[in-house]
């Protein structure tokens, strides 16, 4: 018998580029639906979650993706995880930064430990990659992931812009140190 209240964190392959496509649509829909109004809600759902767009960032080998799923075998949350290939934005420093570029998950399921070990497995993938630095950015109204990613060791460093359509929103950039 499955326990519902247990998880499982895997390595996404290449097979589960429509899985992704769809979990990624289902929990950007969750954070950001209410705020992010259609129509531009579904172009960029199109543009940022389509299968194809997927499949190339699973094969990238600079990334690793990480699919979370309940006792049962349903998806509840993910991580991309992306080596900074460019210059990253200012306020990120290291010789070898990754990027968590997308970390969500189910709202059902927050308090009940996935996300910490959603980032824990972060983490080891990064050092894994060799990597000094962790970074990612976050909606500047989102309190909550906020102070989550400051109790996983993250700080501010600094500040960004997302373009959601044609508002351009502000990001609180956020890094912790893997060095040490």
């Amino acid at each position: 018998m499955t326990d519902p209240l247990s998880f499982s964190i895997r390595v996404a392959t290449l097979d589960d580029a429509a899985r992704v496509a769809a979990l990624g649509a289902r929990l950007f829909t969750q954070a950001y639906g209410p705020t992010h109004p259609e129509p531009e809600l579904g172009r960029y759902l199109a543009r940022s979650f389509g299968v194809e767009r997927m499949a190339a960032e699973l094969a990238d080998d600079a990334t690793t993706f990480f699919i979370v799923q309940d006792g049962t075998g349903a998806d509840i949350g993910y991580a991309y995880l992306r080596e900074s290939r460019a210059r990253p934005p200012a306020g990120v420093v290291g010789r070898r930064p990754c990027e968590i570029a997308r970390f969500y998950v189910e709202e059902a399921w927050h308090g009940r430990g996935v996300a910490p070990a959603l980032m824990d497995a972060c983490v080891a993938a990064a050092r894994a990659r060799q990597a000094d630095w962790l970074w990612l950015a976050t909606w500047e109204p989102a309190l909550r992931a906020q102070a989550f990613y400051r109790r996983m060791g993250f700080e501010v460093v600094g500040t960004t812009k997302f373009l959601f359509g044609d508002v351009l929103e502000d990001d609180v950039l956020m890094a912790r140190r893997l060095d040490r």
